[in-house]
């Protein structure tokens, strides 16, 4: 009898693989005739989970638990998507570092070191990029690798580092940079927006709302992370060199902040919101936002942060442009974006109104 031809991706292993990006990549996987068995590790495993999928519970910064992991398992490559909620309140930022940054550490010098894993796919983010605003932004653009004052994108900035650094002949590693996603069990953004419409709270812009920001269906994303590591094994398929690169990931088309925003209302309303919203002028809503920084550190001498919400980063993204060039991606990776984003978004929210109400009916 004739050998089986081994697949070009054999085994995976997904860090984060019960989050919102690693529900879809672990489908998107599990679908791919490329692909041998699929290993899910999540510090929490009873969520997003895929028949088919070998779940695996593990904290990631536990070195010698992950060194005996990934020695069972012999993945041959390896997508790291293990990150905190970048929404986390202050008492437990300290996850940011130990997770994005230690455990990043941990991830690659086991993955160098096991014989069987020869690409390493990072998810990172766009908001890895300093100050704003950011104008069709490219690779080159400098990120806050220096700049802690947004735990999140400063930690994340370190491990896109750590990745970039990390390529070798023995390892081939390449950072993803994701503009915002969206899509169906979005625990992030989805989940705050519609938690405003549940209170029935006004609704509320600020700034007159012509800004715009690249974005990325998760399916989009989710298929760029398995065309990145088919290019990492297989060279020749990618137009262009993709190890030891960072790359941008959106759909392609900018939408506006707050028409994606008033998106997700209208569907939670099930009526459109527009000309409903409560308009806040951009030069007041700064002021707000810089009154409530300044009193969270005069009245705890910096020790506690106000909300996420009331970030720099967040007000930023309200009122400035946010684009990200993606011409990097479809150059050296051939990817080729497609989605229908109203509809998407629509579905999302449809979704996840419908797991709500599964979710109060079972606590009657």
């Amino acid at each position: 009898m004739t050998a089986p031809t081994q697949k070009l991706l054999d085994t995976v292993l997904v860090t984060g693989g019960c989050g919102f990006l690693g529900y879809a990549l672990v489908r998107h996987l599990l679908d791919d005739p490329e692909c041998g068995s699929v290993h899910v590790m999540d510090r929490e495993t009873s969520r997003n989970r895929h028949d088919g999928a070998h779940h695996l519970g593990c904290d990631i910064c536990d070195e010698a638990a992950m060194d005996k992991l990934l020695t069972k398992i012999q993945p041959t490559v390896v997508f790291h998507l293990a990150s905190p909620n970048f929404c986390f309140p202050t008492e437990g930022r300290a996850d940011f570092y130990r997770t994005n940054v230690k455990g990043t550490e941990i991830l690659l010098s086991l993955s160098a070191k096991c014989t069987s894993t020869r690409a390493f796919v990072n998810c990172s983010s766009v908001d890895i990029y300093s100050g704003g605003p950011h104008l069709d932004a490219d690779e080159t653009y400098p990120t806050c690798i220096s700049d802690p004052r947004e735990p999140y994108n400063h930690t994340k900035a370190l491990a896109d580092s750590l990745v970039l650094a990390a390529d070798s002949p023995r390892l081939r590693t390449v950072s993803l940079r994701l503009a915002h996603m969206y899509g169906a069990r979005c625990g992030q953004e989805m989940r705050v927006l519609l938690d405003v419409c549940a209170r029935k709270a006004p609704l509320i812009q600020l700034g007159p709302g012509g800004n715009v920001m690249s974005v990325v269906s998760v399916d989009n994303a989710a298929a760029a992370h398995v065309l990145a590591a088919k290019a990492l094994l297989d060279p020749a398929r990618a137009p262009g060199k993709v190890n030891g690169e960072a790359i941008n990931i959106s759909d392609g088309e900018p939408v506006g902040f707050w028409e994606h925003t008033t998106l997700f209302w209208s569907a939670a309303r099930g009526r459109s919101v527009k000309g409903k919203l409560i308009v806040v002028p951009a030069w007041l809503a700064k002021f707000i936002f810089g009154f409530v920084q300044w009193v969270f550190w005069i009245f705890t001498l910096g020790r506690v942060e106000p909300p996420p919400n009331f970030g720099s980063t967040a007000i930023s993204w309200a009122l400035e442009d946010h684009t990200y060039s993606s011409k990097k991606a479809r150059e050296i990776l051939g990817f080729r974006p497609v989605s229908d984003h109203d509809a998407v978004v629509r579905r999302a929210v449809e979704e996840e109104l419908q797991r709500r109400e599964v979710e109060k009916s079972r606590k009657l």
